[in-house]
């Protein structure tokens, strides 16, 4: 006596023909319309990606040959009498008029004003009008607390082109992601890994060099917070299959049914 037919094998035969027939009918299907490329969305693409950060590293720009000039500390200080913070009323620090603009030294406007040409406004006495965009840039702050703002937690006292970590250790400024690294470890150690930062260059070194950007190469010491930045518009809905989406019918918009409006049913 022969053993009964396995029905599972009649089953999977009838799903495959089933998935296939559906795949040759969606291929084939009249109503398919090819993907049509928004022209709209062409003019949010930038043409030539910028690889630059979102600021310039004591290092970058010593070894790009700029003006490191606003490096050099004892250009005004006098390194035999090393300064004092001064504190207000309520026991923040009081910063100098002439540090007032720490946060835009170092800052790389190009990393996201790709292809704009940009003009700087200034005042009448001398000081760059900050657009209200970037307003936040000229605020201090390292820290939700308020604790971290005094000078003299990163930078040597006695000599200022030196930066110290908590326990002394004394680093030069190339060395800046070891002094973040005596506060912020668990980040350290992502960025070490790679799954904190950003590295510029190629992931197959044989093809051409990778490069691990600093922590100050993205996060402004006296100011670490990322600045807020005004998003670009969203692109439009991109229609497929010959389908309005809900968005393009609301506007009126979108390719129009063929035939005319749908008729209302009879009574």
């Amino acid at each position: 006596m022969s053993p009964p037919p396995d029905k599972s094998n009649f089953v999977m035969t009838g799903l495959i023909v089933l998935f296939l027939a559906l795949g040759v009918s969606f291929v084939f299907s009249p109503d398919r319309a090819p993907v049509r490329q928004d022209p709209e969305l062409s003019k949010l693409v930038t043409p030539a990606p910028t690889t630059a950060t979102l600021r310039i590293t004591a290092t970058q720009l010593k070894a790009s040959g700029g003006d490191a000039s606003i490096l050099d500390c004892y250009a005004c200080h006098d390194e035999k009498k090393p300064p004092t913070v001064k504190l207000g009323a309520d026991g923040s620090i009081v910063f100098p008029k002439e540090h007032a603009d720490l946060r835009l030294m170092m800052a790389n406007c190009s990393a996201c004003h790709v292809d704009k040409k940009l003009e700087v406004e200034y005042a009448k006495n001398g000081d760059v009008v900050m657009p209200k965009a970037h307003a936040d840039l000229l605020a201090m702050g390292h820290g939700r607390n308020n604790r971290n703002t005094n000078c003299f937690n990163c930078h040597s006292q006695s000599k200022l082109d030196e930066l110290v970590t908590r326990d002394g250790t004394k680093l030069t400024f190339a060395q800046a992601p070891l002094l973040c690294a005596s506060c912020h470890g668990p980040t350290y150690r992502d960025w070490e890994l790679g799954m904190h930062g950003r590295t510029n260059g190629y992931w197959d070194t044989s093809k051409g060099k990778a490069v691990r950007q600093d922590c100050n190469a993205c996060h402004d010491p006296h100011g670490p917070a990322i600045p807020q930045i005004i998003p670009l518009a969203g692109p439009k809905p991109v229609l497929t299959h010959g389908l309005r989406s809900a968005a393009t019918a609301a506007e009126g918009g979108g390719p129009k049914a063929e035939g005319g409006p749908p008729k209302a049913a009879s009574q």
